[in-house]
This record gives C-alpha cells, structure tokens and sequence, in this order.
C-alpha cells in the first residue's frame, strides 16, 4: 500500500488558507477519458508556493550543469499530454504549474523539455516499440499508459531504474509503491510511479456524493461512518435502499431514473477488486511477487459485488444517453446531471466533469468488504502513466538528473497544485472531504500483477466475471483462463529472472 501522505504532511497548514481563498471556477476507455469542455478559467494566489515551503525546502541533490540546450523529449499519448506540457501561462492552476516546472529545469540545467504525442495509446504504444527496436535514440523518458507500458517492458525494451544516474526512489516525488510493489528481488525496476506521473494523482478510485440530497434522505454522516471503520458494501446498499425518484413518471425504473447509485460495471467495478483487500500478486520475503488472487475472500468479494450490482435496490447500471455521450462515462454524466446520489469514478472527474454541478457534493473512499478488513484501500485506473527509460538512450546520466529534476518540481509545485487547490480548496468544498481525500491518496495501491498484467493476466478477472459476463460463477472463469495467465505471468517472471 502507498503511503504517500508521509510526504503530505508538510501541506497540511495550507489547508485554512486555501480554503478561504474562496476559489470558484485505466481501462483502455472509462470515466476517465472523458474531456473537459468547460471555457472556465482557474486561478490561484501568486503567493501559493510560499505557503508550501517545507516541500520547496528539500533538496533534489543534483549537481549543477549545462546541457548546452541539449533536448529532453517525453513520449506520452494524447489523453495524457497536458501532464507534461504547458506551452504558456493561461491563469489555470495547473496548467501554470506544469509550465513553471518545465520552465524552472529548462532554466537551471540549460535543456529544453519537449512532448512528443504519437496519438492515442495504441498508436503510442506502437511507436515506442518501433524505435527502440529500431535503435533509434528517439526520445528520453516514455510516460505512458500503465498496462501497455508493461506490455512493452517484458520486450525488453527499457532500462533498469537501478542504472540510472541521479534517480532516488527514497526522495518523496517516487511513490513508495516503486520499491515496495514493482521492484523484483531487490533493484530490479523497469516501470516507476512518481509525481510526475500527475494521472497516478488523478486516476484515483473513489466515490462522490451529493451532500443535499443525502440531507434530504436523512441518510446521516458518511464521514463519521467511514471513520469508524464501518463504511462497508453492505452499509452502501442500506445507505441507498430507499434513494429513488420516478422522474419520467412512467411507473418503471429505468435509464431515465433518480438512484441512490450509479455504477459502471467496466473499470470502475474492477476497482472494488482492491478495495476489497484482495490483490493479484505480493512480493514474497525475498522480494519476488507471488501470485495471490484465489483465495476463499475472492468468492466472498464476487459474491458480495455481484448482489450489489444487480440485486440491490436503486443501483443503476445502464443509461439512456445523448447524442455525443459515451456509454463508459455513465457515471460522470448521471452525477454531473443530478441524477444520483452517489456514483464511483476517478478523482480527475471532480475537475473534468464537474466544474458546473450545482449541488455541493463530497468524496468518500471506496468501501471495504467488511468491517473486519483492516483499513480501506483503493487503485489507479489503467490509464495513468507510469515512467520508463528506453534501452536506445545514450546519455543515461542526462536522462537521470533532468527526470529526478522534474519528479522534483512536480512534487513541489504540480501536485500541491493539482492535490491541495484545484481538489481541496476548489472542489470538495468541506474539511471533512479534505480528510476523505487525504485518506483515499494514501490507500493507493499499485499491484505487480495489474501492472504488469498486458491483458493477458488476472486484474481484470472481476470486470469480467461480474460485468462481462453477468455471472457470479468466478471459480469456474479462473479454472478456465487461469492456466494461460500463468503462463503470462511466468514469461514475465522469467523475464525479470534473466534481467540484469
């Protein structure tokens, strides 16, 4: 489990004054990929960096030195391309604090820091795999799509994180997870989460709630429940039992409907795999990750999820949908447009997707299993990036000091700006949702067997069992499917066996 919020602490006396500012405005396809279309404008206090000095007062370490105008080109796809490049200052919180992190190691180290956007992750996906074959030192630093990053790992096609110069997986802009969950044996890394991965931020599973309506259907304090340990998937269901609105009149329910929950049954249901307390793989004592999916909790999570998706009251899994809406998106769209009371999704949908909602609403962790589970838990969606070096690059020292320099400065400015403004102060709209964020960040996990699952292994065994293929029945899907995914995931092992 990431324990990133060690790294948060320093931000905490933020909080009172970014909340009186008064701001107001993956799966391979999901609620995540949906665009922003508002023309709204964000702004932030010039003095903001001030306020976070003690992330500012750690050093990165590295030397001075000039690279003499020398290129840094990131390979990221289109979803993704706005985490890494910002060609002005437009006012927007964010968009500002990545051109002040490109443009701060520009300036120190004399580089200049480009993005190139093959198209969208397949076409991305391709075109890392042609160059580097090819031999062609193309570009620096791949930030691509977790999963088909792992794909194109096992190709050996990257290089070992341990080779390369200057980078410091203790520093607090490399998520704990790097060594903790995607290490093998002891120094065997190919795929990084850091902060400059900003989608490791804001791909983050949660739920969102509409705090009037829960006032309306007397359904009490979700805070205090889910900090009494007791915000479980059984509580949810009671929570939403009674939560419907006939809003067409025609004396049935469907897509048209008010329901207490909205809930995707593609990625976002993949999630509760995780929130569950289960995973796909854990490294061993000897640092090797094992597999650890099957076991008697995974029959309780199907059995518990497939009743709540399709048996509980007022759980709404299919929408009638306007012209230009994506069925993916179910849930973004039935929350932005008041049509439930609660629904799952990523974080990023809070800044995507819900800039003009009318109703203040709040954010809550995805629920446990059960009230014996011993905390709560959440994952990324598949579409964040993770970090890479191609085997092609020639100057591993460059490529080292100028990531580490970035990973720095997006922990020092980007993050906070993303995390504690454009979320905190802008969007959650009371202290206890701060308190839910917080909690929801720090649960993060980032599992060997989902990243480096290719789409070939087991992390998406819940999706399609209970969403695929409407069924309950896992033990039968594993007995069928496991025996090529081990066989996956051995090639896999293999592969990091003979690495060096």
């Amino acid at each position: 489990m990431l324990t990133k919020m060690k790294m948060l602490r320093g931000t905490s006396f933020m909080l009172a004054a970014l909340l009186s500012v008064g701001l107001i405005s993956c799966s391979k396809t999901d609620d995540a990929d949906i665009p922003n279309t508002s023309d709204s404008v964000d702004t932030v206090p010039d003095d903001t960096s001030a306020q976070d000095g003690d992330r500012n007062s750690i050093s990165d370490g590295l030397p001075e030195k000039d690279f003499g105008g020398k290129t840094f080109t990131i390979v990221t796809f289109d979803q993704l391309e706005n985490d890494y490049r910002s060609d002005t200052e437009t006012g927007d919180v964010i968009n500002d604090a990545i051109f002040k992190r490109n443009q701060t190691v520009e300036e120190r180290f004399n580089v200049n820091i480009e993005t190139y956007v093959p198209g969208n992750y397949n076409d991305t996906t391709s075109y890392i795999s042609r160059v580097i074959t090819a031999g062609e030192d193309a570009f620096s630093l791949s930030a691509h799509h977790v999963v088909f990053s792992g794909q194109l790992a096992v190709q050996d096609l990257f290089v070992n994180w341990s080779h390369v110069p200057y980078v410091d997986f203790t520093k607090p802009w490399w998520s704990d997870s790097t060594t903790n969950d995607l290490t093998y044996g002891k120094d065997k890394v190919i795929l990084a989460v850091g902060d400059l991965a900003l989608s490791s931020l804001s791909g983050t599973y949660c739920y969102f709630f509409d705090k009037a309506d829960a006032e309306d259907y007397q359904i009490g304090d979700l805070y205090e429940v889910v900090n009494n340990g007791e915000w479980t998937l059984d509580y949810v269901e009671k929570t939403i039992k009674n939560v419907y609105r006939d809003l067409n009149n025609n004396g049935e329910q469907d897509g048209d409907d008010y329901y207490g929950m909205t809930q995707t049954v593609n990625s976002a249901l993949n999630a509760y795999l995780w929130s569950s307390g289960n995973k796909v793989m854990e490294r061993g004592s000897s640092g090797i990750p094992q597999l650890v999916l099957k076991n008697e909790r995974m029959n309780t999570i199907v059995d518990k999820l497939y009743h709540f998706v399709y048996e509980a009251d007022n759980v709404c899994t299919e929408r009638n949908y306007r012209e230009g809406e994506f069925w993916q998106a179910m849930g973004a769209y039935s929350f932005r447009d008041g049509l439930t009371l609660m629904v799952s999704g990523t974080l990023d949908m809070a800044v995507t997707n819900f800039r003009e909602r009318k109703n203040i609403y709040g954010i809550l962790p995805y629920p446990k299993l059960d009230e014996n589970q011993d905390d709560y838990h959440t994952m990324v969606d598949g579409y964040h990036s993770a970090l890479a070096v191609p085997k092609t690059a020639e100057d591993l020292e460059f490529v080292g000091m100028i990531t580490e320099a970035l990973s720095a400065e997006s922990y020092k400015s980007v993050f906070p700006a993303y995390y504690e403004i454009a979320l905190k102060a802008k969007y959650s709209y009371d202290d206890e949702s701060v308190q839910m964020l917080d909690k929801i960040v720090a649960s993060r996990v980032f599992d060997f067997g989902y990243v480096y699952d290719g789409f070939n292994g087991m992390a998406f065994y819940l999706e399609q069992v209970i969403g695929g293929k409407h069924s309950r029945d896992f033990e039968s899907y594993y007995a069928a499917n496991a025996p090529a995914a081990e066989v996956y995931y051995n090639k896999v092992f293999e592969f990091f066996e003979n690495l060096e």
